[in-house]
């Protein structure tokens, strides 16, 4: 029992960190109404750009975190604008081919300059605190406080602020909004930044806990999608939800089955729980 509660503990890690991972994926479907494969290569942007100026350059990790984040949202808004914006009239299939190829050229961008091999920060080991006998590291969680932090942070501005609110009005129907006067155009900047330093953050927390390799984006987007799909593309809180489900879900099967298949069973469980809830979880069905 203890080892199943480890694997349902460390799940919780795995899905706060999904949770941040797609939260800025789905805005992005939302608001610009297309699935942008592109969103998992700026956790690589973000999280080699931090370790390049940490292990690299010998900065303090929360400095190089902050730059690595401000960088990733400036990369994915200029994407945004340089790449999509002038392709946007030719619809939403043309703009998913073309972030696929947006993918493979950050991908190839990476390997040229990083080169392959696996690295790591320049951080502290690790320290494991255990609790009735279930383990848990410090920076797990950081991974948790972060993601905790960071969805209450975002569910104010998209509600309190004006930017916030244009945001939510772009997503719910974007011709309504512009005819009510919202600035399209400034909106749409600000959900790529918003987006893209979403992806930052989350790309920091995988370098905190895990080793890096520029193949690792791959391995994101599959379960990035199978959060965003379960979550129904819809609200902040059908994707808190989704990302839970998957990454408990994915952790646990290991008590089971072996590790390899981790994410098999995320799509397991999103084909599963879409044929009970063909919507998603937010109840929404994506436009």
């Amino acid at each position: 029992m203890t080892l199943f509660a480890q694997y349902v503990t460390t799940g919780i890690v795995t899905g706060c960190f999904l949770i941040l991972a797609t939260i800025g994926f789905s805005l992005t479907r939302r608001v610009e109404g297309f699935l942008n494969i592109a969103h998992a290569e700026l956790l690589s942007v973000s999280a080699f750009t931090t370790w390049g100026l940490n292990a690299g350059a010998g900065w303090p990790l929360l400095p190089a975190a902050l730059v690595g984040i401000i960088v990733t949202a400036v990369v994915g808004l200029l994407i945004g604008r340089i790449v999509y914006d002038p392709i946007r009239g030719h619809g939403p299939a043309v703009l998913l081919i073309t972030s696929v190829g947006a993918a493979y050229v950050i991908h190839g961008a990476m390997d040229a300059i990083i080169g392959t091999g696996i690295r790591t920060l320049d951080i502290p080991l690790a320290t494991t605190y255990k609790f009735h006998g279930v383990r848990i590291t410090d920076y797990q969680m950081i991974v948790v406080g972060l993601a905790a932090v960071a969805t209450l942070s975002l569910a104010l501005f998209l509600t309190k602020t004006k930017i916030g609110l244009a945001i939510r009005a772009m997503s719910a129907n974007p011709s309504l909004a512009a005819s009510r006067g919202i600035d399209v155009k400034q909106t749409s900047r600000a959900t790529w930044l918003l987006s893209s330093g979403l992806a930052g953050l989350a790309g920091v927390m995988l370098a905190m806990v895990a080793t890096l390799s520029t193949d690792i984006a791959f391995n994101q987007i599959l379960q990035i999608l199978a959060v965003a799909i379960l979550a129904g593309l819809g609200s902040l809180y059908s994707v808190i939800a989704a990302g839970l489900i998957v990454g408990i879900a994915m952790d646990v099967s290991v008590y089971w089955i072996p590790a390899g298949y981790r994410p098999l069973i995320a799509f397991a469980v999103v084909i599963i729980a879409l044929l009970v809830r063909p919507e998603g979880l937010s109840g929404k069905k994506a436009r």
